[in-house]
């Protein structure tokens, strides 16, 4: 694996969210928390989960447990980071923080098959149980979009679930399906499959605007 990879440590933001995989002999359990920064060929630090997430966390989080920790890197494309690495530490002052020892290698995952055009189209999404959340398409391909929804409440179970995603600009509305969920500070990210044609897809674009032939270099 090439020792580049480690540069895409530095892509991290502060405050995003992470995925922490906690490894034990029988089980793993996953929950979510927040990248705070590194030492280079040190160590990465990252928040100490909110328990309520997971009770008797500090079970499980201690010095000497293997860890997989994943993270969303934007931009490029859109990539997951992962690695998997030992705990070195948890403090307790001046705040709860987990030290984990500094990955020898990373591995780099493709999030989307299609790049995607920034946009900023509010609209609402629609799910199969009839809950409509309000937000912003970020982003838009051939294939899929990018949903933001501003919310504090919990949305994770909405991963799978069958959808709409209604312009506010216009009458027009897609079927989907929401195949990914991401928590960043204020919300998630929706990532949503859409159900129309390319032909289609290329008409709205037109519409609101948005330059299709962006995308035709890398559809196969």
């Amino acid at each position: 694996m090439p020792a580049s990879n480690l540069a895409k440590l530095h892509q991290l933001i502060a405050g995003g969210i992470v995925d922490l995989e906690i490894l034990t002999p029988t089980d793993s359990k996953r929950i979510k928390t927040e990248f705070i920064g590194l030492l280079e060929n040190k160590f990465i630090i990252l928040n100490y989960p909110n328990t309520k997430r997971l009770p008797a966390v500090v079970d499980y989080l201690r010095d000497g447990v293997t860890v997989v920790v994943r993270a969303l890197i934007e931009g490029e494309g859109g990539q997951v980071i992962a690695f998997r690495q030992q705990i070195m530490s948890v403090s307790s002052h001046p705040a709860r923080l987990i030290f984990i020892n500094f990955p020898k290698q990373v591995q780099l995952f493709a999030l989307r098959s299609q790049t995607r055009i920034p946009t900023l189209l509010p609209a609402k999404l629609k799910l199969s149980d009839e809950r409509i959340l309000n937000g912003v398409i970020k982003d838009i391909s051939f294939t899929g979009v990018m949903f933001d929804v501003k919310s504090d409440k919990e949305l994770e179970n909405i991963k799978d679930m069958q959808c709409t995603v209604m312009l506010n600009s216009s009458d027009k509305n897609f079927k989907g399906e929401v195949c990914s969920v991401k928590d960043h500070s204020s919300g998630v990210r929706c990532g949503i499959k859409l159900l129309a044609t390319e032909d289609e897809m290329k008409v709205f674009m037109k519409e609101h605007f948005i330059d299709p032939s962006v995308l035709e270099s890398i559809i196969e």
